[in-house]
């Protein structure tokens, strides 16, 4: 069988790792920086900037990375495959070289981001936290992410290829999230020289003073950023040294121009029947995601480290997905898996309203809380596995019209789109929360959001139905691996 050589061992283990690190610099500053620059008052820790400020950080950070993306996208499918005298590190490909710089980048810039110049509310700290994230999200992580995405579909030729290479990529991206979501709030703690001197001088059998903080210290939080940007950093290198790209740019002596590449991409109507079905889902989806602390508190009288607790069935049961899918996409076409995903998720998150609703006993509201997202969990593991033959399908049929293979353009494109829907996804939440209440007294504005996403939902699986069966691609044009490793 031909199509399981098409790519390596250490390949797919290189993707799964290098998606561990993706996650590891997304997540933790997504989940944390926020709340590191502006605590919540009178709490003892630090606020560096006011709350209003620290919003506009993560905002200028997502709107540079939107604009990064397509020119990084062009660049890196436009760049030689072979290396000349002006490749500083002579690495071959279109891809590795970003990879390799990316990764150093955004090394520096995981950690900057924590060490704010002013020990104290001030503006000088919202500059510079704002420079480091433009840094860190819209040109180093940008540039590791975009070529990374890229090689999923350079690699693997075939759906059945595409879903086996799909199922490494998922793998990592959910046990990255699992890390980026446990881990940090762990090490904080740990790693915490506040703390440490608090235990220290306890053990010692002294009184620890009273006016010590109750909370983590930045040291904590920086530690934390050091330990997991090396971690990353050792991950994508080893993706840069391990993977070996096939595309060869000299086979293309003309590209397209970029404007053109663009205008031809966006005129894809394969591309944009999935571009749309993604962003209505990940508007409900990411919508609902935004407030379940708030559904827990409210719905189930649950605490913070409840969502912790809902999310690890969601993750066990996504990593199940993992391993049918190979055996199901042998059967059935991907066009109707990638349906059947939307469909699970579509018909799980609208019983989000009833459960909180409900007139029975928390316990048993946790008991089908815990079923609903494990449901959803299957819907959401077969969708990370689908991204890759999908997305791979696209760049297939623009190669049979232009000759040429643009992974990352179109991998760009993609991430506009998703950065496009999450975006909204936060202002459907928050004006749904800001209009109809997200209070104990007055939920509602909490509660819909399960039944809004189903509402989105179907919109986009009425656009997947239209969706056609993409003939099965044969994996002639991907060179054999045991020639690929010779070079």
């Amino acid at each position: 069988m031909r199509g399981k050589r098409e790519y390596r061992l250490i390949e797919g283990v290189a993707l799964f790792l290098a998606c561990i690190g993706i996650q590891i610099n997304s997540e933790v500053l997504a989940q944390w920086g926020f709340y590191f620059y502006s605590p919540a008052a009178n709490t003892g820790q630090t606020i560096y900037v006011a709350v209003g400020l620290a919003g506009a950080i993560f905002i200028l950070g997502l709107l540079t990375d939107a604009a990064s993306d397509p020119i990084v996208g062009l660049w890196s499918d436009k760049t030689r495959t072979r290396p000349s005298w002006r490749r500083i590190v002579p690495i071959s490909g279109r891809r590795r070289p970003f990879i390799f710089w990316g990764s150093i980048g955004v090394t520096f810039t995981g950690i900057a981001f924590w060490f704010p110049p002013v020990n104290g509310t001030s503006v000088a700290n919202f500059v510079y936290a704002s420079v480091i994230i433009c840094f860190h999200s819209a040109v180093f992580f940008t540039m590791v992410a975009i070529p990374f995405n890229a090689l999923g579909p350079e690699l693997a030729r075939s759906d059945e290829a595409r879903v086996r290479l799909g199922n490494w990529i998922a793998g990592g991206m959910i046990v990255g999230l699992a890390v980026a979501v446990v881990l940090p709030g762990i090490l904080i703690d740990v790693l915490d020289p506040v703390k440490q001197t608090a235990v220290a001088v306890a053990q010692q059998g002294e009184a620890v003073m009273e006016d010590a903080p109750p909370v983590a210290s930045a040291g904590g939080y920086q530690r934390m950023a050091v330990v997991f940007s090396l971690i990353s950093l050792v991950l994508f290198q080893f993706t840069v040294w391990a993977v070996r790209e096939r595309y060869d740019s000299d086979r293309v002596p003309n590209p397209t121009p970029s404007i053109q590449v663009l205008f031809q991409a966006v005129s894809n109507t394969l591309f944009l029947r999935y571009a749309a079905v993604f962003f209505l889902f990940n508007i409900g989806f990411l919508g609902v995601q935004r407030v379940l602390p708030h559904w827990v508190r409210i719905g189930l009288n649950g605490s913070p480290k409840m969502v912790s607790m809902l999310m690890a069935p969601f993750i066990v049961m996504a990593l199940v997905a993992l391993s049918f899918m190979p055996a199901l996409s042998k059967r059935v076409p991907i066009k109707w898996l990638f349906f059947t995903s939307l469909t699970i998720m579509t018909i799980g998150l609208p019983f989000m309203y009833p459960i909180a609703v409900m007139d029975v006993g928390t316990n048993a509201k946790i008991a089908m809380s815990v079923i609903l997202f494990s449901f959803c969990g299957i819907g959401q593991g077969m969708l990370y596995v689908l991204l890759t033959p999908l997305i791979g399908q696209i760049i297939d049929r623009d190669e049979a019209k232009t000759g040429e293979r643009r992974e990352a353009a179109y991998q760009a494109l993609h991430g506009l789109n998703w950065k496009a829907s999450q975006a909204l996804a936060v202002f459907v939440a928050a004006q749904s929360m800001r209009l109809l209440g997200n209070s104990i007294e007055n939920p509602l504005g909490v509660f819909i959001l399960g039944p809004l996403a189903g509402v989105f939902g179907l919109i986009g699986m009425g656009i997947c139905w239209t969706y056609p069966v993409v003939g099965r691609k044969k994996p002639a044009a991907a060179e054999p691996v045991e020639a690929e490793a010779a070079k």
